[in-house]
This record gives C-alpha cells, structure tokens and sequence, in this order.
C-alpha cells in the first residue's frame, strides 16, 4: 500500500485561479476532490495497521482549519509545480508531532501547501505581477480532520482512498 497523510482542501475561485493562470503555462491541474495538503508521504506499507496505532494521539490534538492565501511555485529553473501557502508556523508544529508519533525525523524542511497544478510547459514569470481580486482574499482552507490514505496511481491520474480518520 502506498500511504500518506493528508488533509483535504477546498479552494474558492479554482476556475477563475486556472483561467488566469492559463497564459503564463500549462498544467495539469489537479481534480477538486484531490486537494490536499500531504503532512507526511509515508511510501510503500504492507500494513496500515501499526501506522494507526502509533497515530492515536492524532485523535487529541485541536481540529482548527487553516486558511489558505497566496501562491507560490516550486522548481528550479523553471516551476514545475503551482501551490497555494497555507500558515507555515502552525502546520509546522502539526508535522512535527505527526512525525514524532512515528519516529521519524525529517530531514527536510517541511513547506505547507496545497498544489493546484503540475507546470507541464512554463511561459513566464508574469503571473508574480498580475493583480486580480482572488489573490487579496483567503482563497480557500485546508480541512480539519488528518486522513492516512491510500494512494494507488493509474495511467489517468491518482485514485486516493482514505483508510482511517485522525
């Protein structure tokens, strides 16, 4: 099985985002329903069972949605991926304690986000200069609850199966 742990997302003025995006590159845009924000990939398990047991904790910690506002890329020379930041000090913590749970340390530094799209053929850099009235308001929010999923990829896109609720 192929686990991670996530939160799902809802993002306001998704077609209006992608339209205006639209001539600075092409995307693949990710399915509404797969909006999440990944607070651990965890890889390939033959079990989920010890991984739920060590996350009970989870089960204690305060449910507080988080705000989703302003865009960001990822990739270096050219983006290849298109995200919406959520608070990096508050998920921070979050994946800090998931990662405890589990014994785990990461060893990089963990950048809060949601992707929207994967960069497939990148135009320019003008999307940083255009001003529209999405980008000044919260554009959406990341869900309370944290799911363990299963991801199982196929040749038209990813199929995500949530396997238990924390």
């Amino acid at each position: 099985m192929r686990l991670f742990l996530a939160s799902y997302a809802t993002v306001e003025f998704y077609d209006e985002i992608q339209r205006d995006m639209h001539p600075f590159f092409d995307a693949k845009w990710v399915e509404p329903k797969n909006l999440h924000l990944t607070w651990l990939f965890l890889g390939n398990h033959p079990s989920a069972s010890p991984i739920i047991s060590q996350l009970q904790p989870l089960r204690s910690l305060p449910r507080l949605p988080m705000a989703l506002q302003g865009i960001g890329t990822f990739g270096h020379p050219h983006p290849t991926h298109f995200f919406l930041k959520t608070s990096q000090k508050v998920s921070q913590v979050i994946h800090e304690k998931i990662a405890s749970m589990l014994g785990l340390v990461p060893d990089d530094p963990f950048r809060a986000h949601v992707t929207l799209a994967r960069i497939k053929q990148f135009h320019s850099y003008g999307f940083k200069q255009i001003e529209k009235p999405w980008m000044s308001e919260p554009l959406g929010q990341v869900e309370a609850p944290i799911y363990l999923i299963e991801s199982r990829l196929t040749s038209t896109g990813p199929i995500y199966i949530p396997i238990e609720e924390f």
